[in-house]
């Protein structure tokens, strides 16, 4: 598929269109000087109390869990929603699937986990005792409890789950850390296969739960040596939707090569750009901590390369071979519409001139 037709294509997946739909319920928003407003926060939040102070940002939306200071820390919270046809098409793996995406997103902030809690409605016992035992094993699996929840029976619900997680870190992985002249990396377990019939790569089955738990263990590694600035976990708007959402807190651009994305063989780009992955990171770096970064992650067995750099242009441009296109331009577009280029750089300026 030619460049432009791809990237049009993925700009208009529902994964997309529903991480745009976002931007519209954002409770204020505003451009200044080109650039998206720091003011820009969700009207399901209370952070836009101070984002002038670091901390308050990280309790923001944006980021893949929000971070609260405690005793020289953070806590983490997140918590994940599972659509209720993929509840009720696929329930074993929809709990599973939960817990794992809500794992990613404490170790994408360079945090362990505590404990998960979930929230299940259904029609019908035997299939909400699958969603149940997906839980249980993914917890099992990355030693994490379930520590409660709330359950729910009857012929009149829709089958739904919600599952949260709490945890904590020591040295943040945040968006808010993107800045220019950073490298990209993206880190991919490529030793799976797709769920039948969806974007979910798994990449989790018939792995003992040790090696799980080491090789989600590398991020808050990387994080509390230094190594890595910021990270995102790869969801269900895919290699190039996640890294918007990288992008967008600080406005930032991106040069991206696609060749440099490890694939599968035989795995067309317009499928592989789609993928949820069961493990899946981008990354930002500065140079000289890349080539150390990658061999972590091989050691583990985990595909990881650079592909690409940030730079201050908000404009998001993809090269495959020898062909260059944009895909996203941040000036002109909101994508979550969680923005903080204002308060970043108000933040930069009253460091420089204290009152």
């Amino acid at each position: 598929m030619e460049l432009n037709a791809l990237l049009d294509m993925l700009k208009h997946t529902p994964a997309m269109r529903s991480k745009q739909a976002i931007a519209p319920s954002v409770s204020t928003h505003s451009m200044s000087n080109n650039t998206l407003s720091g003011d820009t926060v969700s009207a399901n939040t209370t952070c836009h109390a101070d984002v002038q102070d670091w901390d308050n940002l990280y309790a923001c939306p944006g980021d893949d869990t929000a971070a609260l200071p405690l005793n020289g820390q953070y806590v983490l919270h997140a918590c994940e929603g599972m659509l209720p046809s993929f509840v009720a098409n696929h329930p074993y793996f929809a709990g599973w699937s939960a817990v794992m995406a809500n794992i990613s997103d404490i170790a994408a902030m360079g945090g362990r986990a505590l404990s998960v809690v979930n929230s299940i409605w259904h029609i019908n016992n035997e299939q909400a005792q699958s969603v149940m035992q997906g839980i249980r094993d993914a917890c099992r699996a990355y030693g994490v409890p379930l520590v409660g929840g709330h359950t729910n029976l009857d012929a009149v619900y829709q089958p739904a789950l919600s599952v949260a997680i709490q945890g904590t870190a020591q040295k943040l992985l945040s968006v808010l850390h993107v800045k220019p002249q950073q490298k990209i990396l993206i880190a991919l377990n490529l030793q799976g296969q797709f769920h039948p019939n969806t974007t979910y790569w798994k990449c989790f089955e018939h792995v003992p739960d040790r090696i799980l738990q080491s090789q989600i263990a590398l991020l808050p590694r990387l994080a509390e040596t230094n190594r890595v600035h910021a990270a995102r976990d790869i969801s269900n708007a895919g290699i190039l939707g996640s890294l918007l959402m990288l992008l967008e807190a600080t406005a930032s651009g991106a040069h991206i090569s696609l060749d440099a994305i490890p694939k599968p063989d035989g795995v067309e780009w317009s499928k592989w750009l789609q993928i949820f992955p069961s493990f899946g990171f981008l990354l930002t770096a500065n140079t000289d901590k890349c080539e150390e970064i990658i061999a972590l992650f091989h050691r583990q067995g985990i595909a990881c390369a650079v592909i690409g750099e940030t730079n201050a242009s908000g404009v998001v441009a993809v090269q495959q071979q020898q062909q260059q296109s944009l895909f996203w331009d941040f000036n002109n577009q909101l994508f979550t519409g969680f923005c903080y280029a204002d308060a970043l750089k108000s933040q930069q300026e009253s460091m420089l001139c204290p009152a």
